[in-house]
């Protein structure tokens, strides 16, 4: 079992992206932080304990430090866990940043559970290959290398039905995780700009891939409004 930490400062998307990792096999969440120094006493303790972190989804603004200062923070205190930055920076200086810093993956928000599972698939592979490396002096091949590293690189993505946009429903998704109650297409369709049938249609979309709940609203007058609601 890999054991996942959750950072960000936002309480509503911390708690999304827990239920994201539940909902993949064989992670489980042993954490949830709202700031760096939280999370990194947290996780220092953890490293001596029968639950030590394995992963930690690491957001980029904190209200106290960066996520990459809680990275350099654990670095430097030696704790062996490794870190994969979910954000919605994409500037090349956090990039490099979190690459010095050896980050394994990078989520940029808006993302789907799709895109999300993904990421977390890779890295059971890439965990499970050098997890199996024991004692700790194992030596690797090259090929043996180059396996281990291509397990984090992307595979081809998932697919999105003809004529609906990646960016379109990360922004639906990132709406239902955030609103935290159930929402009409013409709400959201007046939040994200978009028009009604619009938002329908990707709603409609994520129903049938189970990651949204659609109910009728009761109390309207005439005919019952359909709602949806984040199925986390």
């Amino acid at each position: 079992m890999i054991n996942v930490f959750v950072v960000d400062d936002e309480e509503l998307t911390a708690a999304a992206h827990a239920e994201y990792v539940k909902r993949c096999p064989g992670f489980r969440v042993v954490g949830v932080a709202l700031t760096g120094q939280a999370a990194a006493r947290a996780i220092i303790q953890k490293s001596t304990g029968p639950e030590p972190v394995h992963l930690v989804l690491q957001d980029i603004n904190l209200p106290d430090m960066s996520g990459l200062d809680v990275a350099r923070t654990l670095r430097a205190r030696r704790v062996d866990v490794d870190f994969m930055i979910v954000s919605a920076h994409r500037d090349a200086g956090t990039v490099r940043g979190a690459t010095a810093l050896g980050v394994v993956g990078y989520l940029i928000k808006p993302f789907t559970f799709a895109v999300f599972e993904r990421k977390l698939a890779s890295y059971a592979e890439y965990h499970r290959l050098l997890s199996a490396a024991t004692p700790a002096t194992t030596t690797f091949d090259q090929d043996e290398l180059d396996r281990a590293f291509a397990t984090m690189q992307d595979q081809s993505p998932p697919k999105v039905p003809k004529g609906l946009s990646p960016e379109t429903l990360g922004s639906l998704v990132t709406a239902l995780q955030e609103a935290g109650q159930f929402r009409s297409a013409a709400e959201l369709a007046k939040d994200l700009g978009l028009s009604r049938v619009t938002a329908r249609r990707y709603l409609e979309h994520l129903t049938e891939k189970g990651t949204v709940q659609r109910r009728s609203r009761h109390g309207t007058p005439g005919r019952p409004e359909l709602e949806y609601g984040w199925n986390g």
